[in-house]
């Protein structure tokens, strides 16, 4: 009988030091600083909206590749709402992702209480997503926002 409680206490030890392993493991994923380039540097909030996309470029630091990036994880951070990927391609050492114009200002109107016309406001937009290998990226770039009266 005490053989057995010493084989159960040692299994019940090794569990729990596998487990702290893999949280362990988890914890020390790297978050990669992304240098991101927003285009239009400047968004009129406007009802019938100006072009179709908010552009994201965004690369990386030496040692990082953004080929290894899961766009499908990629969103744009605006004001508390999340925008999701709408299109993307790979040029060179930098990922070009585009997003919803629309969805992007919808996040943005609110704000317009809080503005004066034709007085632009900084917004920072922030891009986040992983890597296939479990790592995360962030990077933002700040952009002015304005809108007139018609």
């Amino acid at each position: 009988m005490r053989r057995y409680t010493v084989l159960v206490t040692l299994a019940l030890v090794f569990s729990l030091l596998m487990g702290i392993q893999l949280v362990t493991t988890q914890v020390r994923a790297n978050v990669i600083a992304a240098n991101v380039d927003i285009d239009p540097d400047s968004l009129l909030l406007k009802e019938s909206g100006l072009g179709k996309w908010i552009i994201a470029y965004i690369e990386f630091p030496d040692g990082f590749d953004v080929n290894n990036i899961n766009v499908s994880s990629v969103t744009l951070d605006v004001m508390g709402g999340h925008v999701s990927v709408s299109k993307f391609s790979f040029q060179e050492d930098t990922l070009v992702v585009k997003f919803d114009r629309s969805l992007v200002t919808s996040f943005l109107w609110p704000m317009i209480e809080h503005m004066s016309p034709h007085v632009k406001s900084a917004v920072t937009l922030t891009v986040t997503g992983s890597l296939y290998d479990g790592d995360t990226f962030e990077g933002s770039d700040t952009i002015k926002v304005f809108y007139t009266l018609i």
